[in-house]
């Protein structure tokens, strides 16, 4: 595959088909669904802001969101395949609702919680590693939108270090809270097994299986996304014994 498309597809279009080329089309559909989610949760953020300035940031967050989805799409058409998305899939719904309990109580903190310590976090661990693995301009593109969401959780972290420091008991009880709720999900999604039946997004059976065949694990992403979290956690002053639990009560 690497010599596929080392034949610079950034000048010239793939015409054949790599046999690996399904695997990756799975790999950026659930990419792309989750840039989408993103998207969507940045624009609900919008509408609860008074902030003008906040307003203007979290539609900023939007639009890269979709850029970055974008750009997913196209790398699929680099190596001949449609990127297709899913964000009412099973998984990503959950996330979704997730995300709008918070935006129903207004709770401006809990959505930063949620999109950019939980999700951001499997987000920059998994496109990183994958960016490691991914031939050409694939692997440069899921390595440059792995720092481009780790800048996003930068710019959260200030404000939630000043959150945690008014009362430190109260928000680690919302983000265990939290955890409960999408960490739970995200788990599942990178489980070793399918408990919950088809993903919705993957386009015939799980990819899991045959990610092998592109030198990657659905473990190995679990764990390099829960060790981003756990990192995460810790700079927000959470001690990481306390931290180590609620991942060890993860689904596996």
């Amino acid at each position: 595959m690497e010599s596929l498309i080392a034949l610079n597809c950034s000048t010239v279009e793939c015409t054949s088909v790599s046999p690996t080329a399904p695997i990756w089309q799975d790999v950026l559909a659930q990419a792309m669904t989750g840039e989408l989610i993103a998207a969507m949760n940045y624009t609900s953020l919008a509408e609860i802001c008074d902030d003008p300035e906040e307003v203007a940031d979290a539609l900023e967050h939007a639009r890269i969101e979709r850029g970055h989805a974008a750009r997913f799409a196209a790398e699929g058409r680099k190596i001949g395949v449609e990127v297709t998305n899913n964000v009412d899939a099973m998984h990503w719904r959950r996330l979704r609702e997730a995300f709008l309990r918070c935006i129903e109580d207004s709770d401006f903190i809990g959505c930063l919680i949620v999109q950019e310590i939980m999700l951001e976090s499997f987000a920059v661990a998994s496109y990183a590693r994958v960016g490691k693995v991914a031939p050409g301009t694939l692997g440069k593109t899921f390595a440059s939108i792995a720092e481009e969401e780790e800048e996003h959780v930068d710019h959260a972290m200030a404000i939630l270090r000043a959150e945690r420091a008014l009362d430190p008991h109260r928000f680690d009880d919302k983000v265990y809270r939290l955890h409960l709720d999408v960490m739970t999900t995200l788990a599942k999604m990178l489980a070793k097994e399918c408990k919950d039946g088809h993903c919705e997004v993957c386009h015939g059976s799980c990819v899991k299986p045959s990610l092998f065949d592109i030198r990657l694990s659905a473990a190995e992403l679990r764990g390099a996304s829960l060790q981003q979290y756990l990192r995460t956690l810790d700079l927000l002053g959470i001690a990481g014994e306390v931290t180590l639990v609620w991942v060890a009560q993860l689904p596996v």
